[in-house]
Order: C-alpha cells, then structure tokens, then sequence
C-alpha cells in the first residue's frame, strides 16, 4: 500500500484549486476562489500605501513625497492595490485633473481636519 498522504497537498503556488491534470467530479461546478480574489501588487507593501487603503473617500490630505516635493490640501479619490496608484484632486486648482501618485514614493501622509 502506497501511502500518498504527504504528496496530495503539495500545491507550491499558494492556490489550493486542483490542476487540470487533475481529476475533478462532474458534478461540482469548475470554481476556484483564489481566481476572484484581487491580489495586491507584491510592491505595494509600505506604510503610506496601508494608509491609504483603509483612507475614506473625499478625505483632505496633506502628502509628502522623497524628493522633497510636497503637496498640501488634497482630496483623496482612490487607490489601487494592483497598481499601487493613489488617485487625488487639488483643491482650488484651475484644471480639476487627478494627480496620480505611487504610494511606495510617499514619505509622509497627514490628515487635515475639515
């Protein structure tokens, strides 16, 4: 008797859904859940980038990036885990264009009370 106990869960790619090799029952519909999962972008693992995932939205923020460059009074819009982009609008600018900015760049972010 073989024993297969140690060789049945060895899946090394951190999804437990079975291959396509693999034999699957024809009654259980085909169905991963790690498939729908979003996944974070493995870079966007920072302190700033935490922050702003758990930020509310039309928050006013104060961000300072490495180069020294700061911008103040900012409405927060979104931020995008996949691609690390946090999205803004500047507050009495002429063009309402979004700023966009990589999250691993910012060094510091304060909240402004509204």
């Amino acid at each position: 008797m073989e024993d297969k106990r140690y060789m049945t869960h060895m899946n090394w790619q951190g999804c437990k859904c079975p291959k396509k090799e693999e034999q699957r029952c024809p009654r259980k519909p085909e169905k991963c859940p790690c498939q729908n999962t979003p996944r974070m972008s493995s870079n966007c693992r920072g302190c700033a980038c935490h922050q702003l995932r758990k930020l509310e939205l039309a928050a006013t923020v104060d961000i300072f990036l490495e180069g020294g460059v700061s911008f103040l009074g900012l409405t927060f819009l979104s931020f995008d885990p996949r691609t690390c982009c946090a999205y803004f609008l500047e507050a009495g600018a002429a063009a309402t264009s979004p700023l966009i900015v990589d999250c691993n760049k910012i060094v510091a972010l304060r909240r402004v009370a509204a």
